[in-house]
């Protein structure tokens, strides 16, 4: 079929504008896929770091609980049998500096040879001190059967000194797991931990009649809560041949549950499972799992605890849905290349004969899609996109440079207070001081919320203390006014000087921790890692 020379403008001046128009919605929705991978894995290396990080807070906690048991052990090694008396008093010191310890125990090695001594100088302390275990539910006293090992562990000390702790002096255990954490400390001469266990304490309260003990007829493990972490620590002679005896602390478990719980519910995790996979763990190994865990989808990391003879799988589930806010990004883009598509249209379309014309327009057009691209619609500042090329560059070429991290104190506060307007423009607050106080090869860059970021080639420690001592200043000392309202706000801040073995994901962690230093210090301050 044959077209007029008409007919044919007619088709190139409908098609020229459509042609221009689908380029422009092909490009956004490139640009739209690129964006959303940079979130998802800036997401995802987000939460393998706060991963590790949680980890890492929990295997330190118990390892300072195993520091605190292990110092009241040194009591019992450097000091003499006349002076163990005095146990209770520096018992109460090592409890008091942890929030998670809940009770000391001393156990006493007792042998055929010194049971009746033994038990002779515990009565002068504890009139009604007597040996027992407990068997088959019920309370057994001491028959002066040794059995084969012809070594008893025996409660000989307490602390605290309460009514129900009382009742616990002179409980030996012969299970088959005791006998195995004793021999495995024999063995390796270190601290073991137990799996999680009920406190013989809350099995004690649950037999009182009133208030004295009748008939030891305790409750099952499965009627009382496993709230209890045992770790024992053995005091050996001077020679190392023999255990004196064992110091066992009693941990509260719930301690170390609320405070993972606390850090996740504040910071990235919603759900959290943790799994024991040491000695005596196969009847109940999960020792905590969120309430919403079974039925929550989503990512899955598991971070590994190791403890002296046992290891924790401490599992982390977070949603797969996008935040809100990289949604709104996704969504800002797509309306605005939307939008730059329908005006590339009627430009086309009615300037189709001013060919200069529609070039230039088409020009400031990719202007403005690039800055939209690399710039922050807010702050105007460059955004997370252009900050991740500029710093592979020179981790590519290894220029030395300072990445230095910058957090809006309280920003949650100002937000919720004030409004969320007032908080736009307290972001832009900081985003218009800190460039005046920047030379000008230094990059600012706004990474999203109330996270900017700034790359300098300064690498001089006492310059950059000097900038960022200035930063902190001028930023708390400037009034923010906005319709009638006014405060100050303040910075914390986190910088790391790149080292030649550092990649994007090291001198990153290194700048977060760093802002986490000045955190933990009180905020409105600054921290440098070299």
């Amino acid at each position: 079929m044959l077209f007029s020379s008409r007919q044919r403008k007619t088709i190139r001046t409908k098609m020229v504008p459509l042609l221009a128009s689908s380029i422009v919605l092909c490009i956004t929705v490139s640009l739209v896929v690129v964006i959303n991978k940079i979130q998802d894995t800036n997401q995802n290396a987000v939460l393998e770091s706060a991963a590790s990080r949680q980890a890492d807070l929990l295997r330190d906690q118990i390892n300072s609980d195993i520091n605190f048991i292990g110092s009241a052990a040194n009591f019992f090694q450097s000091s003499t049998p006349a002076n163990w008396v005095n146990f209770d008093r520096f018992a109460k010191e090592v409890i008091k500096n942890s929030d998670s310890l809940i009770s000391l125990q001393w156990l006493e090695r007792v042998t055929p040879d010194n049971v009746e001594q033994y038990v002779e100088k515990q009565k002068y302390s504890y009139p009604d001190f007597h040996i027992y275990t407990i068997s088959n539910k019920k309370e057994q006293s001491f028959n002066g059967h040794f059995g084969a090992t012809n070594v008893l562990y025996v409660v000989s000390d307490i602390y605290p000194l309460s009514h129900h702790n009382l009742d616990i002096l002179g409980f030996y255990s012969l299970s088959t797991r005791t006998q195995l954490y004793i021999h495995n400390i024999n063995t390796t001469r270190k601290p073991n931990v137990s799996d999680s266990v009920t406190i013989l304490a809350d099995t004690l309260e649950s037999i009182k009649v009133n208030g004295e003990m009748k008939k030891v007829t305790y409750l099952a493990h499965s009627d009382k809560e496993k709230r209890g972490l045992l770790i024992y620590y053995p005091v050996f002679t001077h020679d190392t041949k023999n255990m004196k005896g064992i110091v066992v602390g009693v941990v509260d478990l719930t301690v170390y549950m609320n405070s993972i719980i606390h850090r996740s519910l504040n910071g990235v995790y919603s759900q959290i499972k943790i799994i024991d996979t040491g000695l005596g763990s196969t009847d109940s190994p999960v020792m905590y799992k969120s309430k919403g865990w079974d039925s929550a989808k989503g990512i899955t990391l598991v971070r590994k605890v190791t403890l002296p003879n046992r290891v924790w799988l401490v599992e982390f589930k977070q949603s797969n849905a996008k935040k809100e806010q990289d949604m709104w990004v996704l969504v800002g883009i797509a309306l605005a290349g939307f939008i730059i598509a329908i005006l590339v249209y009627y430009i086309v379309s009615f300037q189709r004969g001013e060919k200069e014309r529609i070039e230039a327009q088409l020009k400031i057009k990719t202007k403005e899609l690039q800055f939209l691209v690399e710039r922050d619609v807010l702050t105007k500042l460059r955004n997370r996109r252009s900050f991740n090329q500029y710093i592979d560059k020179l981790i590519t070429t290894k220029h030395a440079f300072t990445l230095i991290g910058i957090d809006v104190d309280k920003f949650k506060t100002i937000n919720d207070e004030f409004g969320h307007v007032f908080g736009d423009q307290a972001l832009i607050h900081v985003a218009q001081i800190i460039p005046t106080l920047l030379q000008s090869d230094d990059k600012f860059y706004r990474l999203g919320g109330d996270e900017f970021c700034i790359i300098t080639k300064n690498i001089e420690t006492a310059h950059l203390e000097q900038m960022l001592a200035a930063m902190c200043l001028k930023v708390n000392q400037t009034i923010l006014q906005y319709k009638g309202h006014e405060t100050y706000c303040s910075l914390s801040i986190g910088a790391a000087i790149w080292r030649e073995e550092d990649d994007v994901e090291t001198i990153m962690t290194r700048s977060d921790n760093a802002l986490y230093e000045s955190k933990k210090k009180g905020r409105n301050c600054f921290s440098i890692l070299h």
